[in-house]
């Protein structure tokens, strides 16, 4: 068995399809067919089932290739290492973050960053959590930026800070305190993200909601805070957002955001990285400049409930 066979193995598991995973790897339908012939017959056990469509990974295989990925991650790790050694940060760092947090996020301390470590390449990927998580999992991105905590093999979480949640309403929701009560907020005036982003999960959770779109007749499905926004100032209603959001508010909309009644609440956001990771140096240095730039109020959780995103990843 090779570090190049596992790599195939793990390359063919994540595409299905022997097509497919030979163009992502550059080489040959049937050189990849050989190799992963030759590593099943190095092993002993059949890793994938040549017959289903898309192709599947065998009970025994999804259990080697989980080994397998922390071998490549070593690997990998390896090669980073020898990278830090370098004392001028000239390599690249890939982070994921996700689509609530980035645009309030990154122009907080991405300059500076820039401006101190000129040849640091920062890469951004901006997906949903389980997206960051499971390419945090396979090396294709160094570190995540996501709402935190989180059980996932192979991942451990760092805090950074904790994000308050503010509602947003409009004028026609006659809230005249700055103040606004959970119970008060009628579902069917309520604007929420689409399904799958683990801030939607936390709004349901805390207001209690089940059955938001039931009784709505306008649904505007959307992965954006800055949309939800829009459709509060162009339609009405109300909205929940994250203390970062409110930073870029306008000295009108301002006006429209309310404090949520009773002990406040929160979410937490931290980087997720591998159990042994590499690039600490630039993972370090990184969570330093996020926390420098961001205000001191929001860098301890003790005053808040923090809502947990439930994230259990397999």
């Amino acid at each position: 068995m090779t570090l190049t066979q596992l790599q195939y193995a793990l390359a063919l598991q994540k595409h299905q399809n022997f097509k497919r995973a030979a163009e992502h790897l550059f080489i040959t339908q049937p050189a990849l067919s050989i190799q992963i012939q030759k590593l099943e017959e190095s092993i002993g056990i059949k890793l994938f089932n040549r017959n289903a469509t898309p192709l599947e990974t065998t009970v025994d295989g999804k259990l080697f290739l989980i080994r397998a990925q922390d071998i490549v991650n070593n690997a990998r790790q390896l090669e980073n290492f020898v990278s830090e050694l370098k004392e001028d940060y000239s390599g690249e760092l890939n982070v994921g973050i996700i689509p609530t947090l980035a645009p309030f996020l990154v122009p907080l301390f991405s300059g500076s960053l820039q401006s101190d470590y000129p040849q640091l390449q920062l890469i951004f990927h901006e997906q949903i959590t389980e997206s960051v998580v499971r390419s945090v999992r396979t090396g294709e991105l160094d570190v995540g930026i996501i709402s935190t905590p989180i059980e996932a093999y192979g991942i451990q979480s760092i805090p950074l800070f904790y994000e308050r949640f503010f509602a947003y309403a409009s004028d026609d929701q006659s809230v005249s305190s700055p103040d606004i009560k959970l119970e008060d907020i009628n579902s069917a005036e309520l604007w929420i993200l689409d399904e799958g982003n683990c801030f939607r999960d936390q709004v349901n959770d805390f207001c209690d909601l089940q059955s938001v779109l039931n009784d709505k007749k306008f649904i505007y499905h959307s992965n954006s805070i800055d949309a939800l926004i829009r459709m509060v100032d162009t339609h009405g209603g109300i909205t929940i957002l994250p203390e970062l959001t409110t930073m870029s508010l306008s000295e009108y909309q301002e006006d429209n955001l309310k404090t949520i009644s009773g002990r406040p609440k929160a979410r937490e956001i931290g980087m997720i990285v591998t159990q042994n990771y590499g690039k600490a140096r630039y993972i370090n240095l990184l969570e330093e400049y996020i926390k420098s730039n961001i205000p001191n109020h929001m860098l301890s959780g003790d005053s808040y409930d923090v809502v947990d995103p439930h994230l259990e990843i397999d």
